[in-house]
């Protein structure tokens, strides 16, 4: 399909644009060493962000059920992206951080998002790229409460 001579819906482009991304951006973290990265494990380290926190903060934070943030952290656990540790605020209670692979993995996840926005700049120019940045950012800012709140907030203009 031709960007340039795309004639379908808005919201059927968007979706496609969504899917072709994560694609990539799976596809480029598994060939890159990150076998197991996924978008949700991404979210996951966004929202840790060099902190230690319980599974219940954790939980809160992305705006999940305990057990099913349990099943995110154990595939994040096995795949080496988080490890689980002592709480800082409470010797008794376990916590989840970002283990040096992990790290490494969000630095490659935004070097890849830097890459796909330059190619956005390569195809149609900075000032066109500029604009799609703003569109997207103005749908986001946009964001119900389906997305947690930890990441409308990322999205929101600056």
């Amino acid at each position: 399909m031709d960007a340039a001579t795309y004639s379908g819906d808005f919201g059927v482009l968007l979706a496609v644009a969504h899917g072709t991304f994560f694609d990539r951006l799976h596809r480029h973290m598994a060939d890159t060493g990150f076998t197991g990265f996924s978008t949700r494990t991404g979210f996951v380290l966004r929202v840790l962000d060099g902190e230690a926190l319980s599974l219940r903060e954790l939980a809160d934070r992305l705006e999940m059920s305990s057990p099913a943030a349990l099943k995110v952290i154990d595939a994040m656990v096995r795949d080496g992206f988080a490890e689980r540790t002592t709480s800082p605020a409470d010797r008794r209670v376990r916590a989840v951080r970002v283990t040096a692979h992990g790290a490494a993995a969000l630095e490659a996840a935004h070097r890849f998002h830097a890459a796909v926005e330059q190619e956005v700049v390569e195809a149609v120019g900075a000032d066109d790229a500029a604009a799609v940045r703003r569109g997207l950012a103005a749908i986001a800012g946009q964001a119900t409460e389906v997305i947690p709140q930890v990441l409308r907030r990322s999205t929101a203009p600056h």
